[in-house]
């Protein structure tokens, strides 16, 4: 029994000096980005087994008004939003009601004889565009660019979206994703690659039409009420209005406000006709913390009791799904070792990007700068969130990364 004592002692002092160590090693790495003005503040913490190692806030919100950064922050989360509405896809996939293997046209007509951008000519689709391409980036639907006439479609679109916002009739949801099956062809036949775009856009309007609510309702009933997500949400109310950092992006002269609106979204002061599923929402360290530990915990959200979805469906969730051939097409530098599924990355081959953190490790980011990973093996959860618009490719996230796995791991 006193050798149990001692034994039980040794290692929780153990604990606490490792967590005293990584304490003082992420805080330096902050620092260190602050110091090279590669940011002027951020957030982060580390969760093991659902429980908080540690979680700490450094800088400035707002450099300008000298706003000090705290864990009630506000911040945009961009593409971070996308597996929220893969969870959201999974939660009424588990309840019966809808198949991935559902045509999208059945819930947006105008996706029915869908056209395809063949270098500038149109030929039609050989298949039917299916729920689970949208959940895998395989559709071939755009985000809008200039390079192929698909892009330069939705770009247009996405012009007329931002002219509309402060009129009496913004584009909403639904005409957002019926316009996009009329009037933007694919940029490849569906399912043969893998081209990030707006699928999950399209894919909240097929949630509406599934659960006959609203997207920001939906994403309520099923996830943020349950799991106690109280700042979560698509627009800031004014009460809430001084916690919203300032956005930021590189310029000629280091960094610089960032204006918004960016992707057809409102500067967030009221509630959107536009319920983007790919980048809208707004949340905090805390908040998005309780949904990142709910999967850390393959769907039981422990503080709470609540359950998003069984174990069978997280496991579908977290499961690459590209072929070999669809692969091909991921060749951004930051997902060198990962394949994707379900709007979410997920690591396959540690060695080929220099790190410590295990295969199956899994999450996303956003372009504002939002990250979180989840490590399934050990049930760690590293977040960081900043506003710098591409501050999540930056080398302070993969220093992040190996100070936590190799410490935790």
């Amino acid at each position: 029994m006193r050798t149990f004592c001692f034994s039980s002692i040794f290692q929780k002092v153990s604990t606490w000096i490792m967590i005293q160590e990584l304490s003082h090693r992420i805080g330096q790495i902050l620092a260190r980005g602050i110091q090279e003005k590669k940011l002027y503040g951020a957030c982060a913490a580390v969760f093991r087994k659902q429980e908080l190692c540690y979680m700490t806030t450094a800088g400035f919100a707002d450099q300008e008004k000298q706003l000090p950064m705290q864990p009630d922050t506000l911040f945009r989360m961009f593409s971070m939003t996308k597996p929220i509405t893969a969870a959201a896809t999974m939660m009424l996939w588990e309840q019966g009601k809808l198949e991935l293997t559902d045509p999208v046209s059945w819930y947006i007509p105008t996706f029915r004889n869908q056209l395809v951008d063949a270098a500038g000519k149109l030929v039609p689709a050989e298949r039917e565009l299916i729920l689970q391409d949208l959940l895998n980036m395989t559709s071939g639907i755009p985000y809008p660019d200039c390079h192929t006439l698909s892009q330069k479609k939705m770009g247009a679109f996405y012009d007329e979206i931002n002219t509309r916002l402060s009129t009496d009739h913004p584009v909403d949801t639904q005409e957002f994703a019926m316009r996009v099956g009329k009037d933007v062809p694919l940029l490849f036949q569906p399912g043969t690659r893998w081209s990030y775009g707006a699928s999950a856009d399209i894919l909240g309007a097929v949630l509406e039409r599934v659960s006959d609510l609203p997207l920001d309702e939906l994403f309520r009933k099923l996830i943020f009420t349950p799991l106690g997500m109280k700042d979560t949400d698509f627009y800031v109310p004014e009460e809430k209005r001084p916690r919203l950092a300032q956005l930021y992006a590189w310029g000629k002269n280091g960094l610089q406000i960032e204006p918004d609106p960016h992707l057809g979204m409102t500067d967030y002061r009221k509630r959107p006709a536009f319920f983007s599923g790919g980048a809208g929402l707004i949340s905090t360290l805390s908040d998005y913390a309780q949904f990142a530990n709910a999967l850390a915990g393959k769907g039981l959200h422990k503080a709470s009791g609540t359950r998003l979805f069984g174990k069978g469906t997280w496991r579908y969730l977290t499961t690459p799904q590209l072929s070999p051939r669809q692969k091909t097409g991921i060749d951004w530098p930051q997902l060198k070792g990962y394949t994707y599924g379900n709007l979410l990355r997920v690591l396959e081959n540690p060695a080929a990007c220099c790190t410590c953190v295990p295969a199956g490790e899994f999450g996303w980011d956003g372009w504002t700068g939002p990250y979180f990973c989840v490590s399934p093996e050990d049930q760690t959860v590293l977040l960081y969130l900043v506003q710098v618009c591409g501050g999540s490719t930056s080398d302070i996230v993969t220093r992040l990364r190996n100070t936590t796995f190799g410490m935790l791991g």
